[in-house]
Order: C-alpha cells, then sequence, then structure tokens
C-alpha cells in the first residue's frame, strides 16, 4: 500500500511539472493585450449542409412515395399580384392597351362561369350571381380574323407566284396551335391566363393570344395591331424552308401543269451523272428540261427519288421560293391590294 501510494504522490507531481510548464510557454508566447486583432469571420455553420441534405433526402423519398407534387399557379403564391403583372403586361410589349381590354384579353369563358358557380353555391341572390365580366370570345374573333388576313397577304405579297394550295400550307405552318401558343408563353401569358382549369390548355392559351391582338386592335387600331402580327407571328417564317411546309404529293404532275399554262413543253428528267450504280450506295444525279431549258436538278440514291426532287427543285426555281431568295421584307408592310397586285405583275413581266 505504501509503494502504491508513492506512486501516486509521483504521477501527481509529474503531472504539475506538466501543467507548469505548459502555462510558462503560453505565457511567453501570447503577446500583449493591446497587440491582439480579433477578426471576425462570416461564414456558413458547419450544420447548416448536413441539416440541408437531409431535407433533401426527406423530400426525395416523399416523392418517390406519394409521386411529385401537382404544378400549381402563380397566383397561389404570397407575392403575387394581379393587377400589378396586368398592368405591366404592356408595357412589357410596348403596348398602350387599357387595362379593362387587357383583363377580358386574358379571361376564358370557363373561369366567368367557374365563379358563377361559386356564387350560387354560396347561396346568393340570383341578381348577384350573374357577374359583369367580360370574356376573350369576341376579342378572340377579331384577333383571328385580322391575324389571317393580313398572313394571307403578307405571303402573297412575299410569294406572288407561289399557287393558293402552297400560300394555305404556309399560312397554317405559322397559325398552328403549337406556334401560337409557343409565342404566347415566351410572351410571358401563361400566369395571367384565367381559366378554370390549370394547368392551361393549349386552345385556351391560343385564344388568349388571339384575344391580345384583339385588344390591340381595339386600343390602338388595326395598323398597329398587324405590326404586332407580323414582328411575333410572321417572324417565325425567318431561317425556315417554305417549301418543306409545303408537302407536294405529285411535283412532277403539278411542275407539266404550270408548264401548259405558260405554254412551255412537257418536263424532261434526264441522268445528268451517276456513281456507285453497281454498289449498295449509289447516286443519281437528274436534271429536269423544259425547250432544253435546265428547270432543276437533284440526286438521289434512286432514280425515282432523284426524278422527284428534281422535280421540286425546278417548281422552287419557277415559285422564286428556292434558298438563294431574298430575305422576307419584315422591315416594310404591305397592307394594301395595289401595293400586292404591283409587285405580283413586276415580278411576272420579270420571270
Amino acid at each position: 500500500m505504501a509503494g502504491l501510494g508513492r506512486n501516486c504522490v509521483l504521477c501527481a507531481r509529474k503531472s504539475l511539472l506538466f501543467h507548469r510548464s505548459c502555462l510558462t510557454l503560453t505565457r511567453t508566447q501570447i503577446p500583449l493585450a493591446s497587440e491582439v486583432v480579433v477578426t471576425q469571420v462570416r461564414g456558413t455553420k458547419r450544420w447548416v449542409r448536413p441539416y440541408l441534405q437531409t431535407l433533401l433526402n426527406r423530400i426525395n423519398k416523399e416523392n418517390e412515395w406519394l409521386g411529385p407534387l401537382p404544378p400549381q399557379p402563380r397566383s397561389s403564391k404570397i407575392n403575387w399580384n394581379y393587377e400589378s403583372e396586368l398592368f405591366a403586361f404592356g408595357p412589357r410589349l410596348g403596348e398602350k392597351l387599357n387595362m379593362n381590354t387587357l383583363r377580358a384579353a386574358f379571361t376564358d369563358r370557363s373561369y366567368v362561369e367557374q365563379e358563377e358557380e361559386r356564387r350560387r353555391e354560396l347561396g346568393l341572390p340570383l341578381e348577384d350571381v350573374k357577374l359583369d365580366m367580360q370574356d376573350n370570345s369576341h376579342l378572340s374573333e377579331q384577333g383571328w380574323e385580322l391575324t389571317t388576313n393580313y398572313i394571307y397577304r403578307f405571303i402573297r405579297a412575299e410569294f406572288p407566284l407561289l399557287p393558293e394550295e402552297g400560300v394555305k400550307a404556309i399560312h397554317d405552318y405559322v397559325t398552328q396551335e403549337d406556334m401560337l401558343v409557343w409565342i404566347a408563353k415566351h410572351l410571358g401569358v401563361k400566369d395571367l391566363i384565367r381559366c378554370s382549369t390549370f394547368p392551361v390548355p393549349p386552345p385556351v392559351t391560343k385564344q388568349v393570344f388571339l384575344a391580345i391582338i384583339g385588344a390591340v386592335k381595339h386600343d390602338q387600331g388595326p395598323q398597329r395591331a398587324e405590326a404586332f402580327v407580323q414582328d411575333f407571328v410572321v417572324a417565325q417564317l425567318v431561317g425556315k424552308d417554305v417549301n418543306a411546309m409545303w408537302d407536294v404529293p405529285n411535283p412532277m404532275g403539278m411542275l407539266a401543269e404550270v408548264l401548259q399554262k405558260e405554254g412551255r413543253g412537257e418536263p424532261e428528267p434526264r441522268i445528268i451523272n451517276q456513281s456507285g450504280v453497281n454498289t449498295v450506295t449509289p447516286v443519281f444525279c437528274v436534271g429536269v428540261y423544259s425547250d432544253k431549258e435546265l428547270l432543276g436538278e437533284a440526286s438521289g440514291d434512286t432514280l425515282p427519288k432523284a426524278v422527284e426532287e428534281a422535280a421540286r427543285v425546278a417548281l422552287a426555281n419557277m415559285f422564286k421560293t428556292h434558298e438563294g431568295r431574298k430575305p422576307l421584307a419584315l422591315d416594310t408592310r404591305l397592307k394594301t391590294m395595289a401595293e400586292i397586285t404591283g409587285k405580283t405583275q413586276y415580278l411576272e413581266n420579270k420571270s
């Protein structure tokens, strides 16, 4: 027992000496209080990252079990102000529109019926159930009439030699539902549409976009509305191949009809060049002639395909829709039939 007690005393002495030496070393290295510089370190705490990672893992597990959350309209957010967003829509597009007209353009008929049904369920009197709210039916009709008329006139002015079937095909391409919905979404109309269903169906988005054009016509006149159509709808033709929009079922037959109307000879396809005829990848280059004049040439892996493609190239050259044509006249607006007629006669005489 005596030896054990002596060992304990020795250990205590060694520990005390060790702490004294550490204290002496610390005192010699610590500067004076006047020389201490305290700096504040700003940053994220250590617990933030694992905490957020835990929340993310929990959200992912809930999405796996219950599925993703359904889409919510922008109006469900706390910081949403419909009147402010509606007021900012016109200046964002550079248009001066009346608030009542713009509000009617964004209101679908289903929204009005939904609000009236909700009031009816609340037991309000019949005179209070009927809402004095205008929907966009009338404005969309005006917008569609102006849009289709202006696009037809613009295409006819740009391609006066193109048949009516080709003009209609280009018009249908520009005014198709997917195209108008794509334009409307990029203009920011999705969050402003008042509809009974969400997400907003594409037909409702198209009708709202046409109603906006009708609102521009109602507040600023038809010329400003035509400029709106040209800037946002007709401009979608830039960089597009108009020949791909019109699928001609029988190009050689149509070429023969066009040449017959002009009093020229029938089209004659001839092989200009060919390569690899006896291989698995042959190439045939065919040219279409009329009265010893080359109308168009193209190549294909088979002879019928080359003849058909050469006929399409010949039609594009005759209708002035080939790739080497001049760009669309988006800087000028041809609004009168006199200008269109004069341009058509000029191109016909030049050809």
